[in-house]
């Protein structure tokens, strides 16, 4: 089954923020194509590649604005702190490890993801649960599969998701929580620069793909995740007119 077209029920919300967003920044409807076409010409996509190249390809820029911040979160939260800032993918982001345990060549985590887009004043945060299995213990070599993503506080995320919210929401006062269910919508003719995936949501294109959809058929990165838990629409309230 596809991902859930672009929508929302503009009657009580008003997402529009994020459409105009991605419309500022994305060809929509310009296929990539093979090498370097007129998808890569667009005035929007040369824009925020400039963003990137600002905050994140400049070291001393990123040290200030991102690599600063998870060092403050890792004395708040008291765990550790991973990066997964990616240097073409339109965002800042990292991982907190909220339990990790090791059976043999087995190693389950329980992980919060969250991300600051510079698309626009957007942020998200979820939990997700992955298994690696690792050919050889001491063997970086394996099998790594996503198995559920936490959507909203929920059970054991609780504490650490509502601390890591507030904590954003201090930060960036002015951003807003993107909701897991709308960040996996789809927009037709929707492709990102940093991606050949055929199928591109509202997380790609606002933050990185970590989750993608599984009909990506150029799938080559980024996890498929087929159950949630929680609450999908958790930081709609953003969005009430």
């Amino acid at each position: 089954m596809f991902p859930e077209k672009f929508g929302f029920n503009s009657h009580l919300y008003n997402l529009w923020e994020i459409y105009e967003g991605i419309k500022s920044f994305y060809p929509i409807g310009v296929p990539q194509g093979e090498g370097v076409g007129i998808f890569f010409e667009y005035a929007g996509l040369k824009k925020l590649e400039e963003i990137i190249v600002e905050n994140i390809h400049d070291e001393k820029n990123f040290q200030k604005r991102w690599t600063n911040y998870t060092d403050e979160l890792k004395k708040l939260m008291k765990k550790n702190i991973i990066g997964t800032t990616y240097g073409q993918a339109p965002s800042f982001s990292s991982s907190i490890i909220i339990e990790q345990n090791l059976i043999g060549t087995c190693t389950h985590l329980k992980e919060l993801h969250f991300a600051i887009s510079f698309v626009g004043n957007f942020f998200t945060i979820y939990g997700l649960d992955s298994t690696r299995i690792l050919d050889e213990i001491g063997d970086y070599k394996g099998y790594h599969a996503a198995n559920v993503v936490t959507a909203s506080p929920f059970k054991e995320f609780e504490k650490d998701f509502i601390l890591l919210e507030s904590n954003i929401r201090k930060r960036y006062p002015n951003h807003k929580m993107v909701p897991y269910a709308f960040g996996q919508q789809v927009m037709d003719g929707l492709q990102v620069r940093y991606s050949d995936a055929d199928v591109c949501t509202i997380q790609m294109a606002l933050f990185n793909d970590i989750i993608q959809p599984r009909n990506n058929f150029r799938f080559t990165q980024g996890h498929v995740v087929d159950h949630t838990r929680g609450d999908v629409y958790y930081g709609l309230d953003d969005w009430k007119k």
